[in-house]
Parts: structure tokens; C-alpha cells; sequence
């Protein structure tokens, strides 16, 4: 992040890998005097604690990731047994969290 804004350029959102790579943007952000998300919008990806803790909360996006886990470890098991491997035909889908980071952009701003 500072690396980003010292290339002087203006931008109206950041989207992070994951929620610790979004708090220490946020933290970033904060040190520059940057208003998160008046100035900056900032979302996160994968519903961690530091999420709900960060000030503001952080919007993020939320994957099953305990079924998806739980899915993965079955088909581990059986290609590791030589069984066949489980059918398993789901479709995993995001959710959005939100919360206080984000805000639609100011009129006029085409960043």
C-alpha cells in the first residue's frame, strides 16, 4: 500500500487478498492521513476475525470454506486409498459481508 501511494496516483477502491492484507492497508491508509472509506473504499476476502475488529469494519467476501475443506479431504483420502473418488458436484458460491469500508464512489469521480 505504500509502495501504491507513493506512485501519486488517485484511486477510489482497493481490493485485498485476503482480511490481513486489508487491515494492514488499512493501517497504511490510516498513517496517511487517508480516510477509510470516505476517501478509500476497502474490501477484504475470507471473513477472518480481524475483520469484524479493524475500525472501520471491514467488508469482505466469505467462502464456505469448512465444506470446501471437508469436500477436499474426502477426495484426498479416497485417491490416496485407491478408492474411487467421491462424486461430488457442488457449486460453492461467495457472500458478501458488509460492513463499514466500502461506500458507493463520490459523483464524479471516475477512478
Amino acid at each position: 500500500m505504500t509502495e501504491l501511494l507513493g506512485r501519486g496516483r488517485h484511486f477510489s477502491a482497493v481490493a485485498c487478498y485476503n482480511d490481513s492484507m486489508a487491515a494492514g492497508a488499512m493501517g497504511v491508509l490510516n498513517d496517511n492521513g487517508i480516510d477509510v472509506p470516505r476517501e478509500i473504499s476497502l474490501i477484504g476476502f475470507d471473513d477472518v476475525l480481524i475483520s469484524r475488529y479493524v475500525r472501520p469494519r471491514l467488508t469482505t467476501v466469505r467462502y464456505p470454506i469448512v465444506t470446501m475443506a471437508t469436500q477436499a479431504a474426502e477426495l484426498a483420502l479416497a485417491l490416496a486409498e485407491q478408492r474411487p473418488a467421491p462424486e461430488i458436484t457442488h457449486l460453492f458460491s461467495p457472500t458478501l459481508v458488509r460492513r463499514h469500508s466500502v461506500v458507493a464512489p463520490q459523483e464524479g469521480d471516475k477512478s
